[in-house]
């Protein structure tokens, strides 16, 4: 192979490197990607860029999926016992101790201070783009119900009377009479300044805890903010 040759074959090799780092440095230069017809731009094998196209999030579409679904969020107890002494007279108008006999009713019973979630609607859910933050609008706990257990109701015995014998007699009506009583007592018990502003300062942490998550699995950089109506 004489020195002619060699240099031709010398310089198609240059020509075809030249070539190739041509091709490999196009590849990787945005200005050069391959745009197709739709309007989708190849970014990499992984990703790809939607031309003119801006992706919303909207929060409240996913914190409010199910507006059927009733969400009393529990965010607050309390437990406590009243009693009541109830008395016979043997002698309706006399009320002397060896004339009458008494019995100590007690009931212990656990207040729920609760939240209504299932009342947020969208004007509830403000979203901050700027500050990255989504605001939950909440109402107050409020005291829900007082859950009485028949194993917490205490009957004590009957203290007699010297002349007043034998056990107090009550009608289905003066259970009923005395359950509501005591019971009405439970709910002023549980239900005073002190303890709703324990289960407001709960309820603003719980819910927090509960949708800052979700938030955040639909994008990091927000946090929740919760506040009441």
């Amino acid at each position: 192979m004489n020195k002619k040759t060699i240099r031709i074959w010398i310089g198609i090799l240059l020509v075809l490197t030249l070539g190739i780092l041509v091709w490999r440095n196009n590849q990787k230069n945005p200005f050069f990607r391959d745009t197709m017809g739709d309007g989708i731009e190849q970014v990499d094998l992984d990703r790809v860029y939607l031309k003119g196209s801006k992706v919303e999030i909207h929060f409240s579409d996913v914190l409010l999926s199910n507006p059927k679904e009733t969400r009393k969020l529990i965010v607050g107890e309390q437990k406590g016992t009243v009693s009541t002494k109830l008395t016979d007279r043997l002698i309706k108008q006399l009320d002397f101790d060896f004339l009458k006999k008494t019995q100590n009713v007690s009931y212990t019973g656990t207040g729920y201070f609760v939240v209504d979630l299932d009342k947020m609607t969208r004007d509830c859910i403000v979203q901050d783009e700027t500050a990255k933050t989504v605001t939950i609008r909440i109402d107050h706990a409020y005291l829900e119900t007082v859950d009485i257990h028949p194993n917490d109701v205490i009957i004590d015995e009957v203290q007699e009377g010297l002349l007043a014998r034998g056990n107090i007699k009550l009608s289905v009506a003066d259970y009923t009479t005395i359950e509501k009583e005591l019971r009405s007592r439970l709910e002023e018990k549980f239900n005073t300044a002190e303890n709703g502003q324990k289960a407001d300062d709960m309820a603003l942490k719980m819910v927090k805890e509960i949708y800052e998550p979700i938030v955040k699995a639909m994008d990091a950089s927000y946090s929740v903010v919760v506040e009441f109506k």
